[in-house]
């Protein structure tokens, strides 16, 4: 009897559990179904109250107008320019008037037909309806309020209207404001209608393809104001920009824009950056915050990197088929933005590009874009600034006050008269003939059957005389620099470590700046960046580096034993603790 008794209430405790967990569902449901119920009847209640909107605007409005014309004895605003102010709003008012009147009667009889995303997939193709009051919307307020400036009786008739009760003391503006924020309140009240349905429920299938129409239109109005937005832009950079080039054009996006200092032979200059999405300007400020132009690139085949040398954190090399040349920014994480910025608007524009070529020429579709593969003479090269290089890049003479540096208009090297005396047709220089350097003049004859033309008759610039003496230059004296201090350039891929110090050998008043690669555990001593042969070498093993100074942060020394060799520093104490583990590092086999 004892176990029977055990089993009965075991029975009734189960009994209990799944009658309280059907009372729980019940309650569940019903609260659902209260929710539901709820936000529909907000969905009715809103709409109400943009109605009325859409009817002070429309109906109201006009109506005030006309009166204050039949007042005036004449029309106080051309009727033409009145439509055009309250563009779209008759039809808007007549789509939401019906929505308003279905959603009321479902409303009404909600427990037969509990459901409303079907009105709106009825409705939804007239909803694009929307996207034409969006795009007309910045020119019809700025229509409003230019004729409230020139035409006194309409901005009486304006004034009066904002005045009375039914507009509570809000400006005809705000109201015409309402229209565009709409979209966005049908998105956010049906997906909380969505989310409280069953998906069981008759009317889930119809909410979802409801929301997806909403989001449909809100995505092209959004869309619509961007370009609206993008629009205003490119004309504030028309009318920034002296003289007569056109900016604003048909599918142009102003991504990114800002002032970066562009590297000339010898200085940094302010240029004001206007990055589009198919092309790269820059130009020159003067007063008033306007600019003159200076070049206009386009982004097709254009590459941006960074510097390999340590030196130089803060700049940015741009080649294009145009122009070539170094950028230097504020600060390193302002040059990553501009990185960024132009490494993904010539990636979007060369996947454009591609695409269009693809579909109007199929057999190009299989075909690289242009881009590294270019050759020499095709695209202009990065000048290399004077101040980085003291020597000639291809003979290793000295530049002094007599013997000048030029550039060779192919591969942008820093060289001497000597190493340029020809000139060749670049084809980025649409065929002109230019000074090309004697290692890149083999190239471009190879590459074309154009015979270069010679600034002198000399056979060859860069033969030397027993004496040291060039033929065609017989005054130049040729520094003869160990075979040591050629090996290894100041620009050498594969450093430890590379950049500017500042070195001295005891005396604090006598320090001098130079470029040092570590390298293979040697230190090579540069007179500049770009030096395609070194000052000295020192081997760094057995050395030891030492920082027991006040000014650490930015000094340290180079001992071998007991013996101070150098004392070098650094502009930044970052630099200086990566300098310091390099030559710690160099110093140990």
């Amino acid at each position: 009897m004892h176990v029977d008794d055990t089993h009965s209430e075991g029975d009734d405790s189960s009994l209990e559990e799944e009658e309280d967990n059907t009372v729980s569902n019940e309650r569940q449901m019903k609260a659902k179904k209260t929710k539901v119920a709820h936000i529909v009847k907000e969905i009715m209640t809103s709409e109400k109250i943009f109605v009325k909107v859409l009817k002070l605007l429309h109906i109201d409005f006009r109506e005030a107008v006309l009166k204050a014309s039949c007042l005036a004895g004449k029309a106080v605003i051309d009727e033409r320019v009145l439509n055009q102010i309250l563009c779209s709003l008759p039809q808007l008012y007549e789509l939401n008037y019906d929505l308003l009147k279905e959603l009321e009667e479902r409303v009404a009889c909600w427990n037969e037909n509990c459901g409303v995303a079907d009105i709106f997939v009825k409705k939804g193709p007239y909803l694009k309806m929307y996207s034409t009051y969006i795009r007309e919307f910045e020119k019809n307020v700025a229509l409003l309020e230019e004729h409230c400036r020139k035409n006194p009786a309409f901005a009486k008739v304006v004034r009066e209207f904002e005045s009375n009760p039914c507009c509570a003391n809000l400006a005809v503006t705000h109201y015409m404001l309402k229209p565009i924020q709409r979209i966005p309140q049908y998105q956010l009240l049906l997906t909380a209608y969505l989310n409280h349905l069953d998906e069981d429920s008759p009317d889930y299938r119809d909410a979802e393809a409801a929301l997806a129409i909403v989001k449909e239109v809100a995505n092209h109005a959004n869309e619509i104001v961007k370009q609206e937005d993008n629009s205003q832009k490119l004309y504030d950079v028309q009318c920034r920009l002296m003289g007569h080039h056109v900016i604003v054009q048909p599918g142009r996006v102003l991504l990114k824009e800002g002032i970066l200092m562009k590297l000339s032979r010898k200085v940094l200059q302010p240029r004001m950056f206007f990055l589009f999405n198919d092309s790269l300007l820059y130009g020159t400020p003067v007063s008033s915050g306007n600019f003159r132009p200076n070049n206009m690139l386009s982004l097709a085949e254009m590459k941006v990197s960074k510097p390999s040398q340590e030196g130089y954190q803060n700049e940015l090399n741009i080649e294009s088929v145009e122009r070539s040349f170094i950028l230097s920014a504020s600060s390193s994480t302002y040059r990553d933005e501009w990185l960024q910025a132009i490494s993904t608007a010539i990636e979007d524009y060369t996947k454009k590009e591609t695409t269009f070529t693809s579909i109007k020429n199929p057999e190009m579709a299989t075909k690289d874009v242009p881009n590294s593969g270019a050759q020499l003479g095709t695209t202009a090269p990065i000048w290399i600034p004077d101040p980085r290089a003291t020597m000639c890049m291809i003979c290793t003479c000295e530049f002094t006050l007599t013997w000048r540096r030029h550039h060779c208009r192919a591969c942008g090297k820093v060289v001497c008269q000597a190493c340029s005396t020809n000139k060749h047709p670049l084809k980025y220089l649409k065929n002109q003939l230019a000074r090309v350097c004697d290692l890149c003049l083999p190239i471009l004859q190879q590459n074309s059957s154009v015979l270069p033309h010679k600034r002198d008759q000399s056979p060859s610039s860069t033969l030397l005389s027993p004496t040291g003496k060039s033929p065609a230059f017989p005054f130049r004296k040729q520094k003869r620099i160990p075979a040591a201090l050629k090996e290894v350039s100041a620009n050498t891929d594969g450093s430890s470590m590379s950049g500017y110090l500042e070195r001295t050998k005891g005396n604090r008043k006598q320090w001098k700046r130079f470029w040092f690669v570590i390298m293979n555990k040697v230190l090579y001593t540069y007179g500049a960046s770009e030096d395609v042969a070194a000052l000295e070498s020192q081997p760094l093993l057995g050395f030891s580096v030492k920082t027991e100074m006040p000014e650490s942060s930015l000094h340290f020394k180079l001992y071998h034993k007991n013996t101070l060799y150098y004392i070098f520093k650094a502009n930044d104490p970052q630099i200086c603790e990566r300098w310091i583990e390099a030559f710690e590092e160099a110093t140990v086999l």
